[in-house]
């Protein structure tokens, strides 16, 4: 029978073990064939939003059904159609008409039936979904010459850690007839949150009319009924109380860390400072952003984004470039408790303004966002030329290109420029309407030159012409092979100056020597999503990873000591019971 100092011996041991292991883990996890796990690994992100090539959508319905949903699109009632994705088709899928100004805007135009829509893959077959997703919304580019400015907004919040749907464009058809390019967006609802924050994830809003403002009323769930009949996740009002108190403490300027994910809400605040996206939380509707909650603890994420880049309640190129990086909102402070009340705070602001400074140096100095735009352009121009259904013609697309990179330049330097004292660059002359409708205050505005979609119907998709894509002068403009080789050449020049044969390379890629000097001789030490100051947000993949990592962590540990004490209490128990302890 094992004496007292067997016992002793093999606690010892497990313990030794536990702390061995928890350190070649935390360490070197690979050397144990364990790898973190990313919640962003699941099939339909690959399937359906890659960013290197357009994704091909026919839907299909009967006369009866589309025409329905045409005569009585602010219905937004869902009608069976079937659905085929880059060949592959699903069968009675739901599909309906979308939007808030923009759907009430197509459906008044008598020129164009060009809605945006949701699709529902499991409303009429149960559990049916694409690799995963069962809903998707694609976007019309409505007041958008560009095609580009949610794609890009998006990118910049997902390049600076924030939490964002996925996203990638899509040439549609209808009933085997060109319609048009959309922006495809992943839905955010539980797909998105398990993604992001995991299975165990929290609630989230979509605030819309009373009480999106988040302003302290009073202690009643009715005064922000708006945030209240808007959440998308199932809430109890256990769960509603959260967000009332919430907004007590931060028009009080009380408990704000307690509440508020800080960081989180200043570099989603810094970034759309930037873009100049006013139909948003700091815009005169207060709306089109998501509120998430998790233990108590609030965030802000982006949504709607096709009116960013001074398209709405702007009055101009002057006004936009130089838009107040101290007060970014349109109107007075007590209107805007979620960022005024913030930049109350000096240490707040502070962390702020080096948000704004490494979303310049990141995404506009480095050359990363004309680099990208001549990329997105590479992947759509022939899409847009055939456009059956545009809002714009192919020479407007053209046209708002260079006055999209003028603006992101200009925009960026008066960041810099502010953050140094001053009150702008001076005189702009940029006129921004070429980049689409600059919708005023009533909503979206009527964009320009509808094409009837009956009358462009003749036309053959991009993929059916006779020879493919016509080859074009590239110029500055790359391929993903050779940005992928200019994002390697940064990435090695991280901590050190470019070489000259770094330098050269760059040139044989496309980049100018504008774009070059902008991070030559320059460290390159900020990664997207990289914080600088803590770590990654808990909606950024590293963030994730890492908690899922620790989690794993204590709970093999948690294993090990518990089998340790067991055997401990269970062997002295065994002893006790035959009398063999003196």
């Amino acid at each position: 029978m094992l004496g007292n100092k067997h016992i002793n011996l093999i606690v010892i041991v497990l313990t030794i073990v536990a702390l061995v292991f928890t350190t070649v883990f935390i360490i070197s996890p690979e050397s144990l064939s364990i790898m973190p796990y990313s919640y962003e690994e699941v099939d339909y992100t690959h399937n359906l939003f890659n960013k290197e090539k357009v994704t091909e959508m026919n839907i299909s319905m009967e006369e009866e059904d589309w025409n329905w949903i045409i005569e009585n699109a602010l219905e937004e009632e869902y009608r069976k159609a079937d659905i085929t994705i880059n060949g592959e088709t699903f069968y009675n899928v739901g599909i309906r008409p979308k939007g808030n100004s923009s759907l009430r805007t197509v459906a008044e135009d008598d020129s164009t039936d060009r809605f945006s829509f949701k699709i529902k893959f499991d409303k009429y077959i149960k559990g049916q979904n694409y690799y995963g997703l069962d809903k998707l919304v694609v976007n019309n580019m409505m007041s958008d010459a560009t095609y580009m400015k949610e794609y890009l907004s998006y990118d910049l919040f997902q390049k600076m850690g924030i939490a964002t749907p996925l996203y990638s464009f899509t040439n549609i058809s209808i009933n085997d007839e060109p319609w048009g390019l959309y922006l495809m967006v992943e839905a955010t609802e539980e797909e998105f949150l398990e993604r992001n924050f995991g299975s165990n994830y929290g609630n989230l809003y979509k605030p819309q009319n009373t009480g999106s403002d988040l302003k302290w009323v009073d202690g009643k769930s009715k005064n922000y009924q708006g945030i209240k009949d808007n959440a998308i996740t199932k809430i109890t009002d256990k769960d509603f109380d959260k967000v009332i108190k919430m907004i007590e403490n931060l028009n009080n300027g009380t408990n704000l860390e307690e509440y508020l994910d800080i960081e989180e809400i200043l570099c989603y605040f810094a970034v759309n400072t930037l873009l100049v996206n006013l139909d948003s939380y700091v815009g005169n509707f207060h709306h089109n952003y998501l509120l998430y909650e998790k233990d108590g603890k609030f965030s802000i994420l982006p949504w709607d984004l096709n009116m960013s880049f001074a398209g709405f309640q702007t009055r101009g190129g002057q006004q936009a470039v130089d838009f107040s990086i101290d007060t970014p909102y349109n109107g007075n402070a007590e209107d805007f408790p979620l960022i005024s009340k913030l930049l109350e705070v000096p240490e707040y602001k502070e962390i702020y303004y080096n948000y704004l400074e490494e979303i310049v140096q990141l995404y506009f100095d480095s050359g990363l966002f004309k680099v990208t735009v001549d990329k997105l352009d590479n992947l759509i121009n022939e899409y847009v030329k055939n456009d059956a259904t545009a809002f714009y013609t192919y020479e407007e697309y053209t046209a708002s290109l260079p006055v999209l990179k003028e603006f992101g330049k200009l925009r960026a330097k008066s960041v810099m420029v502010q953050l140094a004292g001053e009150t702008g660059v001076g005189t702009v002359d940029l006129d921004l309407t070429a980049l689409g409708s600059m919708g005023g205050p009533g909503g979206g505005g009527k964009p320009p030159n509808n094409r009837k979609a009956e009358e462009m119907r003749g036309l053959n998709s991009p993929n059916d012409r006779e020879g493919g894509f016509k080859e074009r002068n590239m110029g500055q403009m790359m391929n993903p092979e050779n940005m992928g080789e200019v994002m390697g050449i940064m990435e090695e020049a991280k901590g050190g100056e470019l070489t000259n044969s770094q330098i050269t390379r760059l040139k044989e890629l496309g980049l100018d020597e504008e774009a070059i000097e902008n991070f030559k001789n320059r460290p390159m030490n900020m990664e997207p999503g990289d914080r600088g100051r803590g770590g990654a947000f808990p909606g950024g993949d590293m963030g994730r990873a890492e908690n899922r990592m620790d989690l794993i962590i204590v709970g093999i540990c948690t294993l090990v000591m518990m089998v340790a004490i067991l055997w401990v209490f269970k062997f002295k128990r065994r002893r006790y019971q035959k009398g063999s302890i003196k």
